[in-house]
Parts: structure tokens; sequence; C-alpha cells
């Protein structure tokens, strides 16, 4: 069995190249069903990479998956990843094209990844701004559970069970507002014991990773984020909407900042 790919990410979001060691280059036509079901209606020149680490976010948590690009070292990419996903075994596969001639890396070959910073700046600006959107309703409404939560562009939002109206949308977004002109810091660290989250996720072996933002809340987290709340931008809470008794929060950040 292969072994599972290093997610360097997790340790350090502000990374856009690294250099590491191919373990494996394989055309979409021979990977595992498992794998190609990772990726749907992929064309015949797609293949698959993974490698000994990487600092390209898989899609996930609901977040999208970085773009970027490979290269041997001191040349220019000849290979570009347009989607990255995560097997169960741990394993990172980084979908693409090569750029000119149809060739495959070798095993072993050193090579050097770059991911898209604007792409990854903007997804990361969701991210926290969703964890700034849950702590506001957290203080808000305390009483009300947080049962979903969706980072992508276009669809973001943060769902609740109870309740929620449109009259309530200038008292969230003035507590959104106020934790981004706060500037908060936006603390990553690692649990041995998921019990200390207070049911904020399921229980998994081993360390657990959490986002807090200024140390006022606790959350499960596998995404990126900006280090500080400021540096989202302005959120803007879209709209509140209902169905079947859950309230979801909908907002955006800005593309640029």
């Amino acid at each position: 069995m292969a072994p599972s790919t290093e997610a360097v990410y997790l340790h350090d979001a502000s990374l856009r190249t690294l250099t590491t060691e191919i373990v494996s280059h394989k055309p979409v036509s021979s990977l595992s069903e498992d794998e190609k079901s990772l990726i749907k209606n992929a064309d015949l020149e797609i293949s698959a990479i993974t490698m000994r680490q990487t600092i390209l976010y898989p899609q996930g948590g609901g977040q999208p998956s970085d773009t970027g690009s490979i290269s041997l070292i001191d040349k220019e990419p000849t290979f570009t990843v347009s989607l990255v996903r995560k097997t169960e075994d741990g394993r990172i596969l980084h979908f693409g094209k090569s750029v000119g001639p149809d060739a495959l890396f070798a095993e072993g070959q050193s090579v050097v990844q770059q991911v898209d910073g604007a792409k990854r700046d903007y997804h990361s600006r969701l991210h926290t701004g969703g964890h700034i959107v849950g702590l506001a309703m957290q203080l808000l409404f305390p009483e009300m559970k947080k049962v979903k939560a969706n980072h992508f562009p276009k669809e973001a939002c943060m769902e609740y069970e109870g309740l929620l109206y449109n009259e309530q949308k200038p008292l969230i977004q003035a507590k959104v507002n106020e934790l981004v002109q706060q500037d908060l810091p936006v603390l990553i660290s690692w649990v041995e014991d998921g019990s200390d989250l207070n049911g904020r996720g399921a229980l998994r072996e081993g360390p657990v990773r959490v986002a807090s933002i200024g140390g006022l809340d606790q959350n499960p987290c596998g995404g990126t984020h900006v280090p500080t709340t400021s540096l989202t931008g302005p959120i803007t809470i879209r709209k509140i909407s209902r169905q079947k008794g859950i309230s979801r929060v909908s907002y955006e950040v800005p593309l640029e900042v």
C-alpha cells in the first residue's frame, strides 16, 4: 500500500511553493475504481499524481480544491493541477493534464508544487468568513445548533436548527462587522482528545485540528484560513432563508482585498 501524503497545508497554509518527490503518476484509466470515483466525467487526457508531501488543499470540509502546477526543479511547469482529492487511506491525488509532450513523472523525481495563490487566498477568506459568521451566531443565539457549513464561492452559508428571519439580519451583520474590525487572530491548534470539543464534530482517532477565532470558540477544521479576521475583508450577510426547520445564513467575502 502506498504511504499517506503529508498534508503540509495543515501546518503552514502560507506556503505557495514546495519541493517534494513523486510517489506515482498514472493515467486516470489505470486507477482503481475507488480512485476513479473521486473525479467524475474525467476525460482520457487527465492523469493523477501523488507526492510525499503537498501544499495543495484537497476538496473537503466545505472548502473547494486548490489548483496549481507541478514542475521539475528549475524548469517551467509541465503539469497543471485542476483538482485535488484525498483517498480514505490518506493519499492525496492531484488530477490534471501535462503541458506539452504527454510524459509521466517518474517515481522518486524531485518536483516543485505551486499553488494558485489568488484562488487559495479567496478560499481562505471564505472559510474564515464562515467561522466568523459561526462565532457571531454562537454569541447571539447560543441555543441554536449548527448543522452544516459550506464555504464554496457563490454558495457560502452556515445552517442551523431553528428559525431565523430577515429582521434578524442587521443584528447578525453588526456582530460579524464587529468581529472583523477587532482583527482577532485565527488560532490553529491540535487536541489529543476530541471530547474536549463539546460535541462539535465527530470523535476521531488521533489528534484533531481545531480552529478558533481569538480563543472565543473551538471548531474541528481541516481547512485553510487567513491569519486574522480583518483579512477576510468585509463579510456581507446576503440573506436568511428557511426550510424544514433549518435556517440558512448565506454570506460572501470580496474576491480581492
